[in-house]
């Protein structure tokens, strides 16, 4: 809304202005907006315009014109542009010609020539510019045809600039989807030009019959970019003229289904569902109407042809009623349900010869009623049925990941309000009967699906359908994860003082246990325990040097744990005289050079550090970072001779002295404050100096956007980069998310951290844009989130093409077929691509360029002699399939007849013969020239004649080690055997008895016999006694449900007229029973007088202004599936006058 002082910025440049224009010229207008690709619609009477017929609708960059044609009276209006939030609006006034409005032939052709060359001209120039004003690059045009024949409707669109593949949509009228129409008189067909980037989309419609002829819609998105264009098609019987133009008065045509023949011929038991796919609201209404419907219809001598027994038409469209009556000079009437109709602007009462006409205009869900007809005594009634339109689902459901007990909302919104939909869990529907555990919640156009408290049989993915559309989710349910709000940090305190480790946690009924050095704390006087809400402490009082130590906190139920160190600082007192040297007072551990105080990041850091010297020594910090081990550079020194505080500027770093002890703090680590930092104390008498190493340690950075290696069908392969800084700990992990494109709401893949750099992601939905995003994780937590990945689809490669064949070969080229995969998938085929090789080469080569779309190719240009492979894969959004081969290599060269072997049945398989034995082989064969006849043996050749030996097959060698198939028993020392004739090198031995120890040994054997030698096991194995498994009892679930019973009775009242009262009653029962108030055993739960209360089982019926009339008994009634119960009372009325008469 704009404020007060702010005005609207126009999105033109330049606005349209009413002009004159002559009966029969041309008019242009024109408007130039601020955006060169903002799209502009263009009104008349505040009803879109279209190109066609008498417009014409141009657009070059930012400039846009409407041109009409030949302007007629019927063209004087008001029209307007609209870009965006602006509306400018502009006027056509049309003047009469001279004399008489009559105009000579010649001039009006000329006229007419001009305007369509000057037509020409801007199409021509215009051509490849006319994607610039929408996503059509061409439109389908407006059609004839006559009955029984075939026409085809053309839309083009440029997919170069679009992000997304459009898609596309075919509608007849104002709703009616094709989509759900293919069929022998209806398909549509997609193709897709690589070169060109160019969709192709036809809508082909074979044997067309009259009642396909009407208007059209083709709509088209892709992504946030929509566009749309309407045409019409007229269809003419096969032996009439075709008209010139289509008659504007007959608009309504029958619908291609009728609901109340639908319903006549169902069985009951289908009623709601079919009330439900076709948008029925009052279905009893509608079964009481179609139940009171004569099916047997008598003459009539005042009706030649009555109206049908039922009519359906949409909401919004027109309908005409038509009755034929016997005298043409006879009035009828029209009555709805019961009552006459009388003429207004939605209802025309038309009389033509013998036949009357209703004509309802704009349907609406009022005029769904029963229409009769009335002649004289005789009548006819038909039931007309308003159809609304598809419900479509506005907002779809978001992917939800929730923790277990949580609770969850699936809500959607839909374009109508109290539409019916469905909601399903993995493929089945959930119905009211599961009212204890899923509710379902309606506020206007909004349906939202709630669980209280979710588990994890609730995962799964939840569908909402309505009779326009249908929308998933996947709902993901895990453990409630324990998060740490605060950890134990490393503490350093002196004898005799105070340690407290304090951590918190998220779950304040969580326990836990301490452990120092992996021993278990016990409490004790000294050493105190406690846990208050989420905060759990340790606390030691007078430490001692054996407290020294690594602590450690483990919630109990969760795999981690907290740790921190204990230092303790020994202080020695030394009684000197006086121009004593400063000493430092540290433990040996804090004078190595490898000891290191680690801090987290944002947590305090204090250095205690004893020292003595008399007089009262300068103490000296100074921060150096360490650059290696030979060489420092100093950065900051902090010096403080007093026993009073030092503090930097921004407030961060204090310095103490006392007596005694030099005290150096930081507020809030950070990265930058890790380094080597020395104390130096200084006094008359010397001095003395210490280094401190402190390492600051933090949560990682975030790693780089993760990159997309492949998809699949309902998973993809994610990768990414380690992060630059690893925030001083190593890297334990990462934790990988992902979201649906169009939603807000991310959801975690995995809650222990994934090692490794490379995911595998499932459970997608194929065809949904999804995005990724990782975090890094370490021992001090998790790191900020990555940015997201590239948009990608989880889409699978088809499967390889089937049947791979050679069709013909001839000495240069080759030609191959094969038929399509088995399975497509979600995305379209793109086309196939052939590839060879040469025999002994791994390179495959592509045998044309780009992709071809036919199951058949002829491949040349190849050279004679060569042995090739070929491969054909299909490609589709997911890449190549998995490649069809050919069995053996093809050599490239003529086909020619040669001669034919007639190889015996005996011999197709291999011959084995024993060492000694004789072979004789007789292979007949068949030439139609004369040949030489050669036999071959490891490619030698010998003569015709020829004692040739075969191969000779002796006992086979041992296998080796370590393949097992044979077992022994140690203390048996007998061998059994467990498989015989197995084929595979490896096998399962089952049936073995525990307790025992088993040897395995292997033969292999062949026709010849077993091998000389087996293979043993080098070690025997054992068979582990299992344990007994514990089997949980089952108890009977106790059943609360009870009958309805009146715990508080009605009581008896006397009450004064014109005084409200109230009657009030108590009921229990389980489930909650359902209440009915009657009155002298009437039923007053829709009378206004009365007023019906329950709160928490007190029910309370309130009577407004009671009169004598309201006296009677009064029953309430409470029922449930369980039983139910009466309770009564009686109700007297006094009128006020009879109460002054008896008082006097």
């Amino acid at each position: 809304l704009l404020q007060p002082g702010e005005f609207e910025i126009s999105a033109f440049t330049k606005k349209p202005k009413t002009q004159e224009a002559e009966e029969g010229s041309s008019v242009v207008f024109e408007a130039e907006t601020e955006k060169a690709d903002a799209k502009v619609r263009w009104q008349c009477n505040s009803k879109d315009i279209a190109s066609g017929n008498n417009y014409l609708i141009l657009a070059e960059g930012n400039k846009h014109s409407l041109t009409i044609q030949t302007v007629t009276k019927e063209d004087a209006s008001v029209y307007a542009v609209i870009a965006g939030g602006s509306k400018v609006k502009f006027e056509l006034k049309v003047i009469s010609k001279p004399g008489g409005g009559h105009f000579d032939a010649e001039s009006a052709l000329l006229r007419s020539l001009l305007f369509h060359f000057h037509l020409f001209v801007v199409f021509t120039k215009h051509k490849g510019e006319q994607a610039l004003t929408g996503l059509f690059t061409e439109k389908p045009q407006s059609g004839e045809v006559t009955v029984g024949e075939n026409i085809t409707f053309v839309a083009k669109v440029n997919a170069e600039s679009l992000l997304k593949k459009p898609t596309i949509r075919w509608f007849k009228g104002k709703w009616m989807d094709l989509a759900t129409k293919c069929g022998k008189h209806l398909q549509l067909k997609e193709t897709y030009d690589r070169s060109s980037k160019v969709y192709t989309f036809e809508m082909q419609i074979s044997a067309a019959k009259a009642n396909f002829a009407g208007g059209y819609r083709c709509e088209v998105s892709s992504k946030d970019k929509f566009d749309s264009c309407n045409f019409e098609l007229t269809v003419h019987g096969e032996s009439s003229f075709r008209r010139m133009f289509i008659s504007s008065v007959q608009v309504h045509s029958e619908p291609d289904v009728d609901v109340w023949s639908i319903l006549s011929k169902a069985p009951p038991s289908a009623f709601e569902k079919i009330a439900f796919q076709y948008g029925i609201t009052d279905l009893r209404g509608m079964l009481k109407r179609l139940k009171k419907m004569k099916k047997d219809e008598k003459k009539s001598e005042a009706f030649l042809k009555k109206l049908d027994p039922a009519y359906q038409v949409s909401k919004g469209q027109k309908m005409k009623l038509a009755v034929e009556v016997a005298d043409e000079n006879v009035e009828v009437k029209w009555l709805k349900n019961g009552q006459e109709i009388q003429k207004s602007g939605r209802y025309i009462f038309e009389s033509v010869g013998n036949m009357r006409y209703l004509t309802i205009n704009h349907c609406s869900l009022s005029d769904d009623a029963a229409y009769t007809c009335v002649v004289g005594e005789e009548k006819c009634t038909t039931e007309l049925f308003v159809k609304e339109p598809p419900v479509m689902i506005v907002k779809n459901l978001d992917d939800q990941m929730v923790m277990k007990g949580e609770r969850v909302e699936l809500e959607c919104e839909v374009s109508e309000e109290g539409a019916n939909v469905k909601w399903e869990k993995d493929g089945v529907e959930l119905t009211r009967d599961e009212s204890f555990k899923y509710r379902f919640k309606k506020d206007g156009c909004k349906h939202v699906l709630i669980i209280n408290e979710a588990t994890k049989e609730d995962c799964g993915h939840y569908k909402v359908k309505t009779n326009g559309g249908e929308s998933v989710a996947e709902l993901l349910v895990q453990e409630k994860e324990l998060e740490v709000y605060q950890s134990i940090a490393d503490l350093t305190v002196k004898a005799k003082d105070q340690a407290v480790f304090k951590c918190e946690v998220s779950d304040e009924n969580v326990r836990g246990t301490w452990y120092k050095n992996g021993v278990e704390v016990k409490p004790d006087p000294r050493i105190n325990i406690s846990h208050i809400g989420r905060i759990h402490k340790l606390t030691i009082d007078e430490v001692k040097p054996e407290d020294e130590g690594d602590y450690t906190f483990v919630p109990d139920g969760y795999a981690f744990n907290l740790s921190a160190k204990l230092n303790f600082i020994e202080v020695k007192i030394d009684f000197v005289p006086r121009q004593d040297p400063p000493k430092i007072h540290l433990d040996c551990v804090g004078r190595t050079a490898e000891s290191t105080i680690v801090v987290v990041a944002g947590n305090k850091l204090r250095l205690d550090v004893p020292i003595t010297g008399d007089p009262a020594p300068t103490v000296i910090w100074t921060k150096r970072e360490k650059v290696n081990r030979q060489c420092h550079q100093p950065k900051m020194q902090w010096v403080r001779s007093d026993q009073m505080s030092l503090t930097n500027g921004d407030g961060r770093v204090r310095v103490e002295t006392t007596t005694g002890h030099c005290i150096f703090t930081i507020e809030g680590a950070e990265r930058q404050d890790e380094g080597i930092y020395s104390v130096v104390v200084r006094n008359p008498a010397g001095e003395d100096t210490a280094d401190i190493n402190v390492k600051v340690v933090d949560v990682p950075d975030p790693p780089q956007a993760p990159k997309i290696l492949s998809v699949g069908e309902d998973s993809c392969v994610v990768q990414w980069e380690p992060p630059q800084f690893d925030g001083g700990q190593p890297i334990t992990g990462y934790v990988v998310e992902r979201k649906k494109l169009k939603s807000y709401r991310w959801m975690r893949l995995n809650f222990e951290p994934f090692p490794e750099t490379t995911y595998e992601a499932k459970r997608m939905i194929e065809g949904v844009p999804y995005e990724m995003r990782v975090y890094a994780v370490n021992s001090i937590g998790m790191s900020r989130h990555s940015p997201a990945s590239q948009p990608f689809v989880p889409v699978a490669p088809t499967s390889e093409p089937i049947g791979l064949c050679v069709e013909d070969i001839s000495d240069s080229s080759i030609s191959l077929k094969w038929r399509a995969p088995e399975r497509i998938g979600a995305a379209e085929l793109q086309g196939y691509g052939i590839e060879y090789r040469r025999e002994g080469t791994d390179e495959w080569i592509p045998a044309s360029q780009g992709l071809t779309e036919r199951t058949s190719a002829t491949i040349r240009d190849l050279n004679t002699g060569d042995k090739l492979q070929f491969r054909v894969r299909a490609f589709n959004m997911a890449g190549p399939s998995a490649p069809a081969t050919l069995a053996q290599p093809v050599t490239i060269r003529e086909i020619m007849q040669r001669p034919k072997i007639w190889l015996p049945r005996a011999l197709r398989q291999t011959i084995i013969k024993k060492v000694g034995d004789v072979v004789n082989i007789v292979i007949p064969f068949q030439v139609l020239w004369t040949s030489v006849l050669s036999y071959l043996k490891h490619n030698f050749q010998f003569t015709s004649k020829l004692w040739m030996e075969t191969l000779v097959q002796s006992n086979p060698t041992h296998p080796s080690p370590p393949f097992s198939k044979a077992l022994l028993v140690i203390l048996v020392k007998e061998w059994y055997t467990v498989h015989d004739h197995y084929r595979r090198t490896h096998c399962v031995v089952s049936d073995l008895i525990m307790g025992n120890e088993y040897i395995f040994r292997v033969f292999s054997t062949n026709l010849v016999g077993l091998s000389p030698e087996p293979c043993t096991t080098k070690d025997s194995v054992y068979i582990q006694k299992t344990g007994i498994l514990y089997k949980a009892p089952n108890y009977k679930e106790h059943d609360f449900s009870e009958p309805p019973k009146f715990t508080h009775p009605l009581v008896n009242r006397s009450v004064i007229a014109g005084y409200s009262t109230t009657l009030s009653c108590a009921v229990r029962g389980i489930p909650k029973p359902k209440v009915t108030w009657y009155k002298n055993k009437m039923d007053i739960s829709n009378e206004a007088k009365y007023r019906m209360l329950s709160k928490q089982g007190v029910l309370t019926l309130e009577i407004r202004k009671p009169c004598p009339f309201d006296g009677g008994v009064y029953t309430c009634k409470a029922v449930n599936d369980c039983g139910e119960d009466v309770v009564e009372c009686k109700l007297e009325v006094r009128s006020p006058e009879g109460l002054l008469v008896s008082c006097l």
